[in-house]
């Protein structure tokens, strides 16, 4: 189905104690950089560290930051979604019980870290922390 103006998406839900922990799940976080005093062990060390993100390695993916959304707004989803027997779908689900819902475009997915050649083999599925709703679009 070709729907301009949509593209396809991976969906979450989750349940986070506050819009700040949701983001620092959500997004990448960067400790302060060293300052230029550091040795190059120490710069290096950072870099190692740097950035840490909750959601890539919960997945297990290698993941581009710039195609991850986060929302609290069912709305703002179906907003996203071409196809009115999806909506209807996600619609279907008891989903008052989140807090916050994921949007994982496509291109966002480009490895796997549980393959040995990190092909991107597998399908989403919900982890500790995420419920997984669903491919849309």
């Amino acid at each position: 189905m070709d729907n301009p103006g949509y593209y396809p998406f991976h969906l979450f839900a989750a349940t986070f104690e506050s819009e700040t922990h949701a983001r620092q799940f959500t997004f990448e976080q960067w400790q302060p950089e060293p300052p230029a005093s550091a040795s190059a062990a120490e710069f290096a060390a950072w870099e190692d560290r740097n950035p840490s993100w909750q959601l890539a390695q919960e997945l297990e993916w290698f993941m581009d930051s710039d195609f991850v959304e986060l929302d609290e707004s069912l709305e703002y989803v179906h907003s996203l979604m071409a196809d009115e027997a999806q909506k209807a779908q996600l619609c279907s689900r008891s989903l008052d019980a989140f807090s916050h819902f994921i949007i994982v475009g496509d291109n966002a997915i480009y490895g796997d870290h549980r393959s040995a050649d990190q092909a991107n083999s597998r399908q989403p599925q919900s982890t500790a922390t995420l419920t997984y709703l669903g491919h849309f679009n």
